[in-house]
């Protein structure tokens, strides 16, 4: 998983940003017969049904309310409730598809239609936060059922003009803007990172833009998706190809995602590369350099290190990895791979020992099982247990995004696979200072490895280990020998106070509750749930300390 964030900027309105910093930008047309045309052009037919057709897009277009309430990262017992909104569209059976970062930890969701006033409440059916797209039913399923759904078109062309439909903030009436389509190729997707199929667009996409459809020839071409940061008029969108995925890989009535064939590839563009493998002037390809276990590629050494992959599905990569996918237009093979549901099965040719050879690799999990890191995490509490001070969490990006500046080990571990002997990265984020840490005070993002000289493979296991323990110390190792020791008895007897002094209203996320604690401090019942935490009277002798 890259961290690559900066240079795009998602653009769901927060309620809590004022309208003025986003000033629409200029259209790209720059007169009224040059308008006329494009939209003819962009809706394909003449000036009337070029009105009719744009009457029956803005119809289905709607407006999409969201409460959020999301959890501080680093302290993730606090949390904060904000207003936003964002755009979306209506498709069959009266669904709204939008972007999984407008509906990502929404409360509470109302969706108002083009023309209308009246607001319905929805909830969210499905939402892959991979593809950054979502599916939303008003939960009065009869509303929408006589509005024409808009259909999926194509993968537009370079130059081809396209209309962006949506409600920046700054208003609340439709918005259409419009421009062509500038650039193809894959790009990491803001809302988690994941690196999908994109097209840049230079049609003006604002705060508030985000889920509401890109068309062209009368049919949606594009799910409006991100903006670029300090740059003018490029905004992105999530192409048909992305939308049809997603859409497909619902019909099971769950979300499973992109899968990961398992290794890792370089490009063969070096001459000295080329003679190396020997490769002839026609042949072309990708090095494999890293296989990882327990993956399709793994299995029966189908594919190792050292091979060329020369084809996927039929089509040949090029030194860069790249294929030609229009003539001309070249794509990142593993866009190919993208396309593909998970159980099905990718074919690819490669060269081993300059003899070519066809596999087939059956793509049986999702990508992000395969990572030591998780991606970014929404709709729940953040993973997270206090002990004596200490603050434990699982490692994962939305850890990593919080920090400034990402520790170098902290980055390489994102860019590790899991193993049989470590499948989670433990993580000491910080500390609540008290007398019974002292000398920790300023330890942050340790990485935890053992547990009394035992090593652990994932946060359950150390969670499962801290509360088992009777032992008079707790020896926690770090990665690099550094340890920690808590006095369990003492730790135990001051928590409370700890957690009153710092106004952390439970010791431990919900989802570690349903854990059944076998001993240790599972018998500090005033302090394992929201409910058990009792602020003491206030009297002058038993204020908090600050």
């Amino acid at each position: 998983m890259k961290l690559k964030y900066i240079g795009y900027l998602t653009v769901f309105g927060l309620g809590l940003l004022t309208s003025n910093l986003y000033a629409a930008a200029s259209p790209t047309s720059t007169s009224a017969k040059s308008n006329a045309s494009t939209s003819a052009e962009i809706l394909g037919g003449d000036d009337k049904s070029t009105q009719d057709q744009r009457r029956l897009i803005k119809d289905a277009v709607v407006h999409v309310y969201v409460v959020k309430h999301a959890y501080d990262t680093l302290s993730p017992w606090n949390s904060d409730t904000q207003k936003g909104s964002g755009s979306g569209l209506i498709i069959e059976g009266g669904l709204i598809l939008t972007n999984a970062h407008v509906a990502a930890d929404a409360t509470f969701i109302e969706v108002q239609r083009h023309g209308e006033t009246e607001r319905h409440e929805a909830e969210v059916v499905n939402i892959s936060h991979e593809a950054d797209l979502a599916l939303l039913r008003p939960k009065d399923k009869t509303i929408y059922k006589d509005v024409k759904p808009l259909e999926l078109g194509d993968l537009p062309k370079m130059q081809q003009p396209i209309e962006v439909y949506g409600f920046p903030i700054g208003g609340n009436t439709l918005s259409v803007t419009r421009g062509v389509v500038s650039r193809i190729e894959k790009q990491d997707y803001v809302h988690t990172g994941e690196n999908l199929l994109a097209a840049q667009v230079d049609a003006a996409i604002n705060f508030g833009n985000s889920g509401g459809p890109v068309v062209s020839n009368g049919k949606v071409v594009g799910v409006a998706m991100q903006s670029g940061f300090l740059t003018e008029n490029i905004g992105y969108m999530i192409p048909t190809p992305i939308i049809r995925h997603f859409l497909d890989d619902i019909k099971d009535k769950k979300v499973n995602g992109f899968g990961f064939p398992g290794f890792l590839v370089q490009s063969m563009e070096n001459p000295s590369m080329r003679r190396k493998y020997n490769l002839t002037p026609e042949q072309t390809g990708v090095l494999v350099y890293k296989v990882y276990s327990d993956t399709p590629a793994a299995k029966d050494n189908l594919i190792r290190e050292g091979d060329i992959i020369t084809q996927v599905d039929g089509y040949s990569i090029q030194n860069n990895g790249t294929v030609e996918f229009r003539p001309g237009e070249y794509i990142d093979y593993t866009h190919y791979v993208d396309l593909h549901q998970l159980g099905e099965v990718v074919k690819f040719t490669l060269l081993r020992d300059a003899k070519p050879q066809e596999i087939t690799l059956l793509l049986d999990r999702p990508g992000k099982d395969y990572l030591l890191v998780k991606p970014r995490q929404y709709d729940f509490q953040p993973t997270y247990v206090i002990y004596g001070g200490f603050v434990f969490m699982p490692l994962n990006h939305n850890i990593l995004r919080a920090l400034d500046p990402v520790p170098v080990g902290l980055s390489a571990l994102s860019q590790e696979p899991p193993t049989k002997d470590r499948s989670e990265v433990v993580l000491m984020t910080k500390v609540l200072p008290a007398d019974i840490n002292k000398d920790y005070h300023q330890a942050n993002n340790v990485v935890i490895t053992k547990v009394n000289g035992k090593p652990i493979k994932n946060f359950r296991e150390f969670y499962e280990q801290m509360e088992a323990s009777n032992d008079e110390f707790i020896k926690l190792q770090a990665d690099d020998g550094f340890q920690i020791v808590i006095e369990r008895a003492e730790a135990k007897r001051k928590q409370p106070d700890i957690l009153l002094r710092y106004g952390v209203n439970a010791d431990r996320s919900k989802d570690l509750l349903s854990i059944k604690a076998p001993t240790s401090m599972a018998d500090t019942k005033a302090v394992t749930s929201e409910a058990q935490v009792t602020p003491p009277e206030k009297t002058p002798d038993s204020k908090p300390k600050i």
